[in-house]
């Protein structure tokens, strides 16, 4: 079983916006202190959650406080997978968070593969939960609107992320071309887009789970393309989606 040193000093339990937004930038933190390439999915998760903040601070949805609701259930996802995976208690970590959390750990895979396992292990195992766990109606117009909104949260994002991913890490790691410029960002704005779409399919179909029968089901289903998505992504050589030889 490998262990990760130094262990992290894991924020307590979120209950609000502001206590995950002060969590993730203490990880974050962490992460470059100890060169950990974690730290890419958390600098990603950092810039995004501070943007939502500000959204709901401004009241920019329709339900601000469903979104603040979804935020920490969000967050409170990841540190659990976080948590779990550094006390050793591998058989209570989610399948896809497992892939990003070992890969990291080897620093074998390029920064593009890094930071993206850590992205899809949140959307697309950690999302449908959220979505469940913070009360929002799945079969709610409005509702799906302010989700929607999200996807132009993580646009803004972008560049943001790449840029501060190159300054903090790029002089000790490998960067590579092909998730730069605008078409890279355009591609990934795109793939976030169709995850969470696939996300929001999976937290209605928890929703019509009625009995334990058919929530193992759908948690089988959840798992099962959270880590198929993962097998892809280890798979890749760069961004541009070529395999390895």
């Amino acid at each position: 079983m490998i262990a990760l040193q130094p262990r992290l000093a894991l924020p307590p339990p979120f209950r609000t916006v502001d206590d995950v937004i002060h969590g993730l930038a203490g990880l974050d933190s962490q992460f470059q202190t100890a060169r950990d390439p974690r730290g890419f999915f958390a600098m990603a998760y950092v810039a995004t959650t501070g943007t939502i903040a500000q959204w709901i601070t401004r009241g920019a949805f329709l339900d601000n406080q469903a979104m603040a609701r979804y935020v920490v259930a969000f967050g409170n996802a990841y540190r659990r997978a976080l948590s779990h995976f550094e006390a050793g208690d591998h058989f209570r970590v989610p399948i896809a968070w497992q892939q990003s959390f070992t890969t990291c750990d080897s620093r074998r895979g390029s920064v593009y593969q890094l930071l993206m396992l850590g992205i899809n292990a949140h959307i697309n195992h950690d999302l449908p939960y959220a979505v469940i766990e913070s009360g929002i109606d799945v079969h709610c117009g409005g509702c799906y609107k302010d989700y929607a909104r999200i996807d132009d949260v993580l646009q803004l994002n972008i560049p943001v992320v790449r840029q501060r991913i190159a300054g903090t890490y790029g002089a000790e790691l490998p960067l590579s071309r092909g998730w730069l410029g605008r078409i890279a960002e355009a591609r990934m704005a795109f793939g976030f887009r169709r995850a969470r779409r696939n996300a929001w399919a999976m937290a209605q179909l928890l929703a019509r789970a009625r009995s334990a029968p058919e929530r193992e089901w759908a948690d089988r289903i959840i798992a099962g393309r959270a880590a198929s998505e993962g097998e892809k992504i280890l798979g890749l050589r760069k961004f541009g989606g070529r395999k390895h030889s």
